[in-house]
């Protein structure tokens, strides 16, 4: 059985988890995006498909799959700040009891600790996880949050977030409801920064297509508007 299978079945694990789900953690007065169950298991499944395109082995996809299951549990502390910080402390009840070698153990510490901002790349495992975190921003992340502004609408307006990795680059690719507003990236800027970021830790380039439609990166944080249309084999 996987280690992500058995955490699944883990009470103690749950409780927590159940724990994080009755909170909203509001930054800056703006948001309280869904950080549970749901959120975990999306970027379990991102981290699979981005390193199944990286062709790594299958021991490198399970740790990355567990380390998303424990990487936002800090949050029931209470509060966002530190949450990563936060996340490898109570992790160690759970990756201390299973069957890893020591060497993967700190791959994990490591992996939840940097998930957030990615100051420091240092495997596989840390890289899938950071992007696939910020991969999940679509509508199941605001659709039940309690402050419903601009950012939060609009996030609700995005369908479906796909990767595509191939020799020389690194696509991201969002589909959405036709009104959307691109300009809401630049009040969340890790959905583009973070995957250009690993893009480049890779040496890849890095491509952001919106409905079929190639965006340059460098107009995005400032006045994004469409490109040239593209085709995709998706």
């Amino acid at each position: 059985m996987s280690l992500s299978t058995n955490l699944l079945k883990n009470e103690e694990y749950l409780s927590i988890v159940r724990k994080i789900e009755r909170m909203h953690f509001i930054t800056d007065g703006k948001w309280d995006w869904e950080h549970g169950l749901g959120h975990y298991k999306r970027v379990s499944e991102y981290t699979k498909e981005i390193l199944s395109q990286l062709q790594v082995d299958d021991r490198t996809i399970e740790l990355a799959m567990f380390a998303s299951l424990l990487h936002d549990i800090g949050l029931s502390k209470g509060e966002k700040i530190d949450h990563a910080t936060e996340s490898v402390k109570l992790s160690r009840k759970f990756i201390e009891n299973v069957q890893v070698t020591e060497t993967e153990k700190e791959i994990l510490y490591q992996a939840i600790g940097d998930h957030s901002s990615g100051t420091h790349i240092a495997s596989f495992v840390g890289l899938s996880l950071l992007l696939a975190d910020k991969l999940d921003v679509t509508y199941h992340r605001t659709e039940n949050s309690t402050i419903q502004d601009k950012i939060n609408t609009e996030i609700q307006k995005i369908k479906k977030v796909r990767i595509q990795i191939t020799d020389t680059e690194l696509i991201v690719i969002y589909n959405t409801e036709n009104d959307f507003d691109i300009s809401i990236l630049k009040e969340w800027k890790k959905m583009v920064t973070i995957p250009k970021k690993v893009a480049e830790y890779l040496n890849l380039q890095y491509k952001f297509i919106l409905n079929g439609k190639e965006v340059e990166y460098d107009s995005i944080l400032m006045f994004p508007g469409y490109q040239k249309k593209v085709e995709m084999r998706i």
